[in-house]
């Protein structure tokens, strides 16, 4: 009976030795992770320092297709307006005063230089 107790009690005492090595070595494990990730700490940092200053730059070069696009929508609706007028008071002119082509070759050349200036 002294033995059966003697036996349990020295795979006890294996079993807790070898759960205490097992902590120890995982404990060793943690130091050793938790030293790599203090060095990684600044790097990662840096890292995204530089990643919130590309998304910045993203965002503002976006920005500026949204401005450029919205000037040339405007240009085109300015250069639209502006042809529309222009051969509407042609049409006029023409249907009005049909004696009066210097006006109306006038206004051509007026046209014309709109165009070139407007381009």
């Amino acid at each position: 009976m002294y033995i059966l107790i003697a036996i349990v009690f020295i795979a006890e005492l294996i079993i807790a030795l070898n759960l205490i090595l097992l902590i120890v070595k995982a404990d060793k494990k943690v130091r050793y992770y938790n030293q790599c990730a203090g060095a990684f700490n600044p790097l990662a940092q840096t890292a995204l320092q530089y990643a919130r200053c590309k998304v910045s730059e993203f965002n503002k070069s976006f920005a500026c297709i949204f401005e450029f696009i919205r000037k040339k929508k405007e240009q085109v609706i300015f250069k639209t307006l502006f042809m529309i007028s222009i051969y509407a008071m042609l049409i006029v002119f023409k249907i009005k005063m049909k004696k009066a082509s210097k006006i109306y070759k006038l206004i051509a050349v007026m046209r014309d230089l709109a165009l070139e200036l407007a381009v």
